[in-house]
């Protein structure tokens, strides 16, 4: 499980639903949250977590898509399996960690050094306070 400690900056609420934004190492992070509104405040503490295999991996990715979540990045390192792989990103202090196809490794060309980005749906981000 990823986890990355966040500033909140804004929560936008619907009946049963909300919407918080964060901000961690200058970089927004969007969380669209099920049920009822967290007891939270701009300025508030959280921390983001997300599943390994949510974080999707972009190259040369242009023009705009509906993920919120897209965040430049550059491999660190790549642990191969024979179906699944999993890809070493640092952000800040730690490392963020895609699971994604071997496939997808190879058909990306995906390596220590090359420069990516990684995308994490607003839905399948979580907020623990």
């Amino acid at each position: 499980m990823n986890r990355i400690a966040a500033t909140l900056t804004d929560l936008q609420t619907d009946p049963g639903v909300c919407l918080l934004s964060a901000s961690a190492h200058g970089q927004a992070f969007f969380a669209m949250l099920v049920g009822d509104a967290p007891p939270l405040a701009a300025g508030d503490a959280v921390t983001l977590v997300f599943k390994e295999t949510e974080v999707s991996i972009a190259r040369n990715l242009h023009g705009e898509i509906s993920l919120r979540n897209r965040i430049p990045g550059v491999i660190a390192g790549i642990e191969p399996g024979r179906l699944l792989s999993r890809v070493a990103i640092p952000f800040g202090e730690q490392t963020i960690h895609a699971v994604v196809t071997t496939g997808s490794v190879e058909r990306l060309q995906l390596q220590a050094g090359v420069a990516i980005e990684w995308l994490v749906k607003a839905n399948e981000m979580g907020v623990a306070c």
